[in-house]
């Protein structure tokens, strides 16, 4: 194990939580073997540079409180880093329910707000797929623009 790429490496995962995807595509650009990689990713882990547990917590966290995420979108981002579906499903214990629903329907109200033209089946329509866009529930969506829409 070369100690100057173990010393970038600690760095990157220092600044902000990573994934192993991550560090393997960072490895690449070190030029690492690939029969190397799992040395390294055991150093990391060993000296708690790199927990997926934690960078899940994070990301789910983050994406939710300030993009507004919703559950499958969220949930594609992390299948697509190859985070294992056991972490996938404890990734949501962090957020409430009643928090997700009212991050929802805030959303949709003031993108409703925000759409000055068109008919009323246009603009719930503008609002149904902007809710799907950020990732929520075709049900949820549903259920919180019929009052909207009223």
């Amino acid at each position: 194990m070369n100690s100057e790429i173990l010393q970038k490496l600690a760095r990157y995962c220092a600044y902000q939580e990573r994934c192993v995807q991550e560090l393997e595509q960072k490895m690449k650009t070190f030029e690492v073997s690939p029969t190397e990689y799992a040395e390294y990713l055991n150093w990391l882990r060993e000296n708690n540079y790199l927990n997926e547990a934690r960078f899940v917590e994070i990301f789910v966290r983050s994406k939710f409180n300030q993009k507004s995420w919703g559950r499958t979108k969220i949930n594609y981002e992390l299948r697509k880093r190859g985070i294992s579906a056991s972490l996938l499903a404890s990734a949501w214990d962090g957020i409430d329910d009643a928090d997700y629903i009212e991050k929802a329907r805030a959303i949709l109200q003031k993108k409703r707000d925000e759409i000055k033209s068109g008919t009323s089946p246009q603009r719930y329509q503008k609002c149904y797929n902007f809710g799907l866009s950020k990732g929520y529930e075709s049900s949820l969506i549903r259920e919180l623009l019929k009052p909207l829409f009223a």
